[in-house]
């Protein structure tokens, strides 16, 4: 079996989850012939097991947006001739669209487009002139064009099929479920003792850890982790929020809570971490907190429960399905009870027993989303389609 894998960025820095998926191809390029594109990088791609690497723009020469879109299309076609008729797309507009033209208009849909998307759309389109705005609609109006345009959608977990389906019209024998992975590698837990060694040698701190990852936004919650670490200040808890997170909409507003509420003492704002250095946070943490509000199948869970971190978060797109079912009722919050998952952390941080039982219960759930287990997914429902 042939395909083709468009991998939106491979940066040696990355701080998005597209830095795990470079470790996905390599397992999945022993099972599979295997080609990729990369969009955009800033070194060059080191992944094994691949037939080859095209790269569109290595960040040295200025290549234009429709510069990239005919070098795809042309990869396109070199591929189909060399009997490739798989392609697939990772939450890029940019790199299913050359493909999608390529396809549909100058190849009479003889190869499959698969498009992998998971997220939920929350944030109110606002039609105000600015350029933020007008590149929002522009990628609504290309999203649309995309999901009706496609092969297949590929996304997961199972709640966000009801959600593609029922938001999108997406018709449901066109989406694939597929998961995300976890390194079990990289991410693992540590014993008691190691983490408290490496919980003084990073925070300097022997203070249970609460640890927050994402991007600094409303959406994402982090206007609420202020509010807790008040909470925490305020009743003297032997506690500190680490946050971990790419510059948002609240970045701003946070460090000026954090100020004004003088919350230094339970609040490290460490900012950008690389994905590749991540691990070490997840392995001293004792509980992490994710109070989006909107969500699809978010890596950070995976990243947590594999370092047997419990997570706190509320019941928003695929979170339900990837959580262990014996411990949503402690981990899982309605969205619309924002009290609730402030008093939630704080009783949990406080009862070590139930932290390490709901550890241990979300740890041996990360073991189903391992590399392996997900790359034989990926062979079995890419062979039925090949087959089909």
């Amino acid at each position: 079996m042939k395909l083709c894998y468009v991998l939106p960025q491979y940066y040696d820095n990355s701080a998005e989850n597209f830095f795990h998926i470079a470790n996905f191809l390599e397992e999945l390029g022993k099972k599979i012939e295997l080609y990729v594109v990369i969009e955009h990088c800033n070194i060059k791609p080191n992944i094994a097991n691949l037939e080859k690497i095209y790269v569109l723009d290595d960040g040295l020469s200025n290549i234009s947006s429709f510069s990239r879109l005919i070098k795809l299309i042309r990869i396109y076609f070199e591929l189909y001739n060399e009997g490739v008729d798989l392609f697939f797309a990772r939450s890029s507009l940019t790199g299913a669209l050359p493909l999608l033209i390529a396809n549909r208009l100058l190849n009479l849909n003889r190869a499959n487009i698969i498009f992998w998307s998971c997220g939920q759309d929350i944030v109110p389109l606002s039609y105000f002139p600015t350029r933020k705005n007008v590149k929002r609609l522009v990628s609504k109006i290309l999203a649309w064009f995309t999901f009706r345009s496609i092969n297949y959608l590929a996304t997961g977990p199972e709640l966000m099929v009801d959600y593609y389906h029922n938001n999108y019209n997406v018709p449901r024998q066109k989406i694939l479920t597929l998961y995300n992975d976890i390194s079990l590698k990289r991410f693992h837990p540590l014993s008691a003792e190691e983490k408290v060694i490496t919980k003084g040698e990073l925070l300097s701190t022997s203070k249970k850890v609460m640890l927050f990852v994402h991007t600094f936004n409303k959406s994402r919650g982090a206007d609420i982790l202020p509010l807790i670490a008040q909470e925490i200040k305020d009743r003297k808890l032997d506690v500190i929020i680490v946050a971990i997170g790419r510059p948002g909409d609240y970045s701003s507003e946070l460090d000026r809570q954090i100020n004004k509420y003088q919350l230094q003492d339970c609040f490290f704002n460490l900012g950008l971490v690389a994905n590749k250095d991540i691990d070490k946070y997840y392995k001293i943490s004792d509980l992490f907190i994710m109070p989006s509000r909107g969500e699809g199948f978010p890596r950070v869970l995976l990243e947590a429960m594999a370092c047997a971190c419990p997570t706190l978060a509320f019941d928003v797109g695929g979170v339900a399905d990837i959580l262990s079912n014996s411990t949503t009722e402690e981990l899982l919050i309605p969205l619309s009870d924002e009290k609730r998952f402030v008093e939630q952390s704080l009783r949990l941080i406080s009862n070590n027993s139930l932290l390490t039982e709901l550890g241990q219960k979300s740890y041996k759930k990360s073991l189903y989303y391992a590399t392996d287990n997900i790359v034989e997914m990926y062979t079995d429902c890419l062979s039925k389609l090949k087959n089909a």
